[in-house]
């Protein structure tokens, strides 16, 4: 219990230094609320901006409580935090392939917070400023590799494992992968890297053919750079083939709510990229995922497959963008 205090505690933490750190990242004239007062700009010391967490800022010039979505952005940052530890020590990760030497709190645990903090920071920049910055991408990416190729043994998935005798003799692992564990570390982080980035380019010419503007933005591509970085290729596609549920979901919520025709698909991505976290075992284990990535033709199948129902969901998209909002209230 102490412990998932002290977990959701630096989840509080974290979420107001993204708030602030996205919020410096933007274009410094978008007002938010935390950088300056909304009402007469007087500039917040940086300490003011990160050490209140219980309440809004208060302008101590004209004395006007600013926004709350700083606040809010910790409490969801914590309660991630909870959830995905929680989720862990309860073995939402835990697969037959994959048994990390040392426990969880010691590596895999650290890393994965570190990458919901960068995920939340990213999701509040784009939300401003529909833009994801590359101060937020390049340290994300180097830690990603830098920590995967240090410890060798924070994948959730190794890069490859032959399963078509698994049931028999076990998950084979080629000989380089066991005695050379950083290498490994750095491959499959690089290999997530290379998914992420080169599918999701794809994606942006795509969506870009296909609604006649640009949906996608260079920021998703390096966010999903960022992202097969930290979960490997394998789980980098789940990401990939979740997100635009999320997108659809979420998008004609704000379609009807708002109006709005615009939305930025980068929360999109974080979030699928949580819930690939959070049911890993189930994906991986409980619908058989790993007999599908076992074999190159499926996996190409896959993401054919899924190449092609994206394109659908796209189309869709310019017929809704192209219907009355008031139509669908």
């Amino acid at each position: 219990m102490f412990f998932m205090i002290l977990i959701v505690l630096a989840g509080l933490i974290a979420g107001r230094i993204a708030a602030v750190w996205a919020a410096s990242s933007i274009d410094p004239s978008i007002r938010t609320g935390l950088r300056a007062c909304m009402a007469c700009r007087q500039r917040f010391p940086l300490a003011r901006q990160l050490m209140t967490l219980a309440f809004p800022i208060k302008c101590r010039s004209c004395q006007r409580t600013d926004r709350w979505w700083p606040i809010t952005t910790s409490l969801v940052t914590a309660a991630a935090f909870g959830l995905l530890a929680w989720l862990m020590q309860h073995g939402c990760q835990a697969v037959h392939e994959v048994r990390p030497s040392m426990a969880l709190w010691q590596n895999r645990l650290p890393y994965q917070l570190a990458f919901v903090f960068l995920l939340t920071t990213a999701t509040i920049s784009d939300l401003l400023d529909y833009v994801i910055p590359d101060t937020i991408i390049v340290p994300g990416v180097l830690i990603a590799l830098g920590f995967a190729t240090l410890s060798g043994e924070l994948q959730i998935m190794h890069v490859w494992v032959d399963w078509n005798l698994v049931d028999l003799y076990g998950p084979y692992l080629p000989e380089w992968m066991k005695r050379h564990h950083h290498l490994h570390g750095f491959a499959w982080s690089l290999c997530g890297l290379l998914t992420g980035a080169g599918l999701m380019w794809a994606a942006r010419i795509a969506a870009h053919l296909i609604l006649g503007m640009p949906a996608i933005g260079f920021g998703d591509v390096t966010l999903m750079a960022m992202i097969g970085a930290f979960m490997g290729w394998q789980p980098t596609l789940c990401v990939l083939a979740i997100a635009p549920l999320v997108g659809l979901v979420l998008g004609l919520g704000s379609r009807i709510v708002t109006g709005g025709s615009f939305v930025a698909f980068g929360p999109y991505l974080c979030i699928a990229a949580y819930i690939v976290l959070c049911t890993w075992h189930m994906l991986w284990e409980g619908i058989q995922l790993r007999m599908i990535f076992s074999h190159w033709p499926t996996v190409s199948g896959m993401l054919a497959g899924s190449f092609i129902a994206f394109c659908v969901l796209l189309v869709g998209l310019r017929i809704l963008r192209a219907v009355p909002a008031e139509r669908l209230r």
